[in-house]
């Protein structure tokens, strides 16, 4: 059953309590004592976070909600308020926070390899990107950092650090800037943050100096920026994995309830809750190990936190921020990246039996043992022809009796992110031998050109489909290159298209120039916001786009002509 926010707050504040006498080598956040304090202070944040918990909903509850159009970039003031020499971090070390922040956000920290294949699939990329501010509030150049000496030797979590009348530094525009607070804090707390909702003078992250970012004066176990990547979760809207409370609700689908916090490095599998056979996902950034022993958001984080920067989310603002671009130029429309799906999760929950051995198409050619249910192979991929006929083998293997197993294989051929369209069920197949079976197909002539997603599902339940976990049984995922298809590869820019849209930013009309090769009846329009909901109140005359009636933001501009799909960015003023 759900916690309401504000009990949630309340249950933590026990547990905030009890640690207090730990070492510092365990974890301790104050986010969530910071909240109930707010909470108590003003009555009517708890009708805000309930605002914004029925916007996250909603967002979450689109099909198109999971897929991210272009990474964000949010700009970052960092507030460094020092007592002694060692206190006062160099700017190599905030910039190792900054990198670590974009590592860890985006998929691409080096450690993402160590998560166990049970969870593998579940592993996201949030898609944002952080960048020291480049031009202040005011429109002055600077560096992202600003410094304070002071006499206090150490910081509590009732927020002095972040205003100048108690000897802090004050809080730059919330709306268009991430401030982090970097101090000595004391009691043994790492790091704390404000969640989204909250007065906008207070609004950041605070971090222990010693646990920020790598090297310099940060110490370990927390010499990692895994304390700033916990703590920036908070910011965007994610609760500790435990849900602060025994068996507690995170408000996350995806990751398994578990009794509590965890500490250090736990073993694989660690089974609270009665949640095995896979246990707690203490590897998540929201847990409370080790640095070393966190390295992965979920796929249900992910779309919590995408969902601040949609139209109306209560971090939308900052995808227009101009803070990370230096003063003395424009800042020109963000130039859309290739969109990468976001796949179902899907997993057999039992391996004990029977499993995946053989799994072969073209250069894909795997033997293996049982993966837990789940083996992501999209490293592995071969190269198909659209119009092509191809032939695919596969076989399991049983540790005694063979069991009838049923094999479903997929290829997500208009690269939408599922395998639901029609065609993309490319094998339906039953058996219970351990021989090797085949199956011909032929790639669509109307497949998509690029890089997509096979999908192979043994499952012993004739029923089961691309999607979800099943009692027994085995899922591997693989990538299929499809050339000489009809549509361009993914995320080609309007203009490299030879399409000109101008102004931009544009208050009420845009004009599309369309190349002298199209015919103008054959181009159709689309637009949709930052996180790919699609905005139908827009209209499209001849080559004047009118999106008068459009909030003020970043929005992306699909255009089919019969020929291609490109895409590109405008600014709503």
């Amino acid at each position: 059953m759900k916690k309401t926010i504000y009990a949630m707050a309340l249950a933590c504040l026990g547990l905030g309590a009890s640690l207090t006498a730990e070492a510092q080598t365990v974890r301790q956040c104050a986010t969530m004592e910071n909240l109930a304090a707010q909470l108590a202070a003003d009555p009517e944040l708890a009708q805000r976070l309930a605002g914004i918990e029925g916007q996250t909903q909603e967002f979450a509850s689109r099909p198109l909600a999971r897929r991210a159009t272009a990474a964000i970039t949010i700009p970052v003031v960092v507030h460094v308020l020092y007592n002694t020499a060692a206190q006062n971090i160099s700017d190599a070390q905030i910039q190792s926070q900054i990198d670590v922040l974009n590592e860890d956000f985006s998929k691409t920290n080096a450690d993402i390899s160590k998560t166990p294949a049970a969870f593998a699939g579940l592993a996201a990329n949030v898609n944002l990107q952080f960048v020291l501010a480049k031009r202040t509030p005011t429109g002055a150049a600077t560096t992202g950092i600003e410094r304070k000496s002071t006499t206090k030797t150490s910081w509590g979590t009732n927020d002095a650090m972040k205003k100048a009348s108690s000897g802090g530094l004050d809080a730059w525009d919330a709306s268009k800037y991430l401030n982090l607070w970097v101090c000595n804090l004391s009691g043994g707390t790492l790091g704390y943050a404000q969640f989204p909702g909250g007065p906008a003078s207070t609004d950041g992250v605070v971090i222990l100096t010693s646990a920020f970012g790598r090297g310099g004066s940060s110490s370990a176990p927390f010499n990692l920026g895994r304390t700033g990547t916990h703590e920036v979760g908070h910011w965007l809207n994610l609760r500790h994995i435990w849900g602060d409370a025994s068996c507690g609700n995170d408000l996350v689908a995806d990751t398994p309830t578990q009794q509590t916090s965890n500490y250090s490095c736990p073993s694989f599998p660690k089974v609270t809750c009665s949640n095995g056979p896979n246990g707690d996902m203490f590897m998540n950034y929201m847990d409370y190990v080790d640095d070393a022993c966190m390295y992965m958001f979920s796929n249900g984080q992910s779309t919590r936190m995408n969902a601040l920067f949609a139209t109306g989310g209560a971090r939308a603002s900052l995808v227009t921020s101009n803070g990370g671009t230096a003063p003395g130029g424009t800042t020109p429309p963000p130039t859309p990246t290739p969109t990468t799906p976001t796949y179902c999760a899907s997993k057999g929950n039992n391996v004990a039996y029977e499993w995946i051995d053989l799994v072969q198409l073209g250069s894909i050619n795997r033997t293996s043992g049982a993966n837990a249910g789940y083996y992501d192979g999209t490293a592995l991929s071969t190269t198909v022809t659209a119009g092509s006929s191809q032939t695919i083998s596969y076989s399991a293997a049983y540790a005694s009796s063979a069991y009838p197993e049923y094999w479903k294989v997929y290829i997500d051929y208009n690269q939408d992110g599922d395998f639901t369209d029609s065609g993309e069920l490319v094998a339906s197949r039953s058996s219970s031998s351990a021989s090797t079976l085949t199956s011909t197909f032929t790639v669509p002539a109307t497949a998509k050109t690029g890089a997509t997603r096979l999908r192979i599902v043994m499952s012993d339940a004739s029923a089961t489909t691309s999607c979800n976990s099943y009692s027994y049984g085995e899922t591997e995922d693989y990538t299929v290159n499809i050339t000489g298809g009809t549509a361009r590869q993914a995320g080609e820019t309007a203009e490299a298209a030879g399409y000109r849209l101008f102004p931009n930013p544009a208050t009420d009309v845009l004009n599309l120039e369309i190349p002298a090769a199209i015919s103008p009846s054959a181009v159709s329009v689309r637009v949709f916001d930052v996180r790919g909901a699609e905005m139908k109140q827009v209209t499209f005359d001849g080559n004047l786009l009118h999106i008068g009636q459009l909030a003020r933001g970043v929005y992306t501009l699909r255009i089919t002509d019969g020929q291609q799909v490109s895409h590109q960015r405008f600014i709503k003023q």
